[in-house]
């Protein structure tokens, strides 16, 4: 009996032990900032320590409600916190194998003002360059962002890694057979692979038609899932499959981007080129164009394409519309003379995506409803700087 005993006592022993060797699972909520206001689509990141902790999940609340969860790290979650000038209360809660294991919380505050005025926050999304680099250690105070002339306080500020939703726009047209279009497809597929789980992406396949249309999704699987038996074959029509990325974006809340792999020529179109740049304009859609030319090609050669309704000189027109809408939204033109640069400068945009700014500010004066608002924004020191050039007032 004495043994028995003795040998329950080691046995508990050494699970004190163990337990004293473990040190308790701590959180701490990354962002938002201590004492930094929040509006808007705010991105929501709890750290968990020590890192590889035993952790099932991590929960998510705003305000008492449940936002978000994730079973692995990163931990975050994209929430809406609305546009109320108000305090919030942030709390996330991990979970180990039987139950809760650890609770942090955060109070982020309301801006102190004499005199509220219910206006929407309006946010830009900003690329910074220096000799074709992107500069990544910008501060707040590098800004000054000006609306219709009129200088504005950014009252919230993020920078990295921000969370996106994307339309992924592929040619599929016969311009694109003799392997060309699986070489791009390969390089969509690569880009779906290194997206964040907070990221939203859509893959549309076009010729004269949608060919292939996924549902926006984080899930590498799930973006490629029809594209084994894709097929180059058809007419262009780039107009009217663009709007419809665009509209497929309109609904969606925080950073907008459409990215066109495509020649830029348009033979089968119903919708005008200035359909697009109004919907672009009123929903803030950035816009790359990964413009495929043939060897050779550049700006000062005339467009050798010819419709029976539009000849080479209005379709150099149209490609210069196009041209306006992308440098008006921010985002850029990127030339493709070989279709085996598409994975590569597809990579090199999701890098161009993890380093823009987001800049926030509520604008000092109403204009009314659907009124343009110009936006300059300036960086101290120099730099170039890319962003929307304005927007329509809601």
């Amino acid at each position: 009996m004495k043994r028995l005993a003795c040998a329950v006592l080691v046995l508990l022993a050494g699970a004190l032990a163990l337990a004293a060797a473990e040190p308790p699972v701590r959180l701490r909520i990354v962002k938002p900032a201590a004492g930094q206001p929040v509006f808007g689509d705010v991105e929501v990141e709890v750290a968990v320590e020590p890192p590889g902790a035993a952790v099932a999940k991590v929960e998510i609340y705003l305000d008492g409600k449940r936002v978000g969860a994730a079973d692995a790290p990163p931990y975050r979650a994209l929430v809406n916190a609305g546009q109320d000038n108000v305090e919030h209360h942030f709390e996330a809660i991990a979970y180990g194998a039987k139950g809760p294991i650890a609770t942090t919380e955060a109070r982020t505050p309301s801006i102190a003002t004499d005199l509220e005025v219910k206006v929407e926050l309006h946010q830009s999304f900003v690329t910074v360059e220096k000799g074709g680099v992107p500069v990544k250690d910008l501060t707040k105070e590098d800004f000054d962002l000006y609306d219709d002339g009129v200088h504005q306080t950014i009252v919230s500020f993020e920078r990295g890694d921000v969370p996106f939703n994307a339309v992924l726009l592929l040619d599929a047209s016969t311009s694109m057979k003799g392997g060309r279009l699986q070489t791009a497809l390969d390089g969509a597929k690569a880009f779906a692979g290194a997206i964040s789980p907070q990221d939203q992406v859509k893959l549309i396949l076009f010729s004269d038609q949608v060919r292939v249309e996924t549902p926006f999704t984080s899930i590498p699987s799930v973006l490629t899932l029809s594209l084994g038996d894709a097929k180059a074959g058809g007419g262009t029509a780039l107009n009217d499959c663009f709007y419809l990325a665009l509209k497929r974006l309109e609904t969606r809340r925080g950073r907008k981007v459409a990215v066109l792999l495509s020649d830029g020529i348009d033979v089968e179109s119903v919708l005008p080129m200035e359909r697009l740049r109004k919907l672009a304009r009123l929903h803030s859609v950035t816009l790359y164009w990964l413009r495929m030319r043939d060897p050779g090609d550049d700006d000062s050669v005339p467009v050798r394409h010819f419709t029976s309704w539009r000849n080479g000189s209005a379709h150099k027109v149209e490609l210069e519309a196009l041209r306006h809408i992308v440098d008006e939204s921010g985002g850029r033109i990127i030339p493709l003379d070989r279709i085996e640069h598409v994975h590569a400068t597809l990579t090199n945009l999701l890098g161009e995506l993890r380093n823009q700014y987001v800049l926030g500010y509520y604008p000092g004066a109403a204009r009314g409803s659907g009124k343009w608002h110009k936006v300059r924004i300036q960086v101290k020191g120099g730099g170039t700087v890319r962003a929307h050039e304005g927007y329509p007032e809601p």
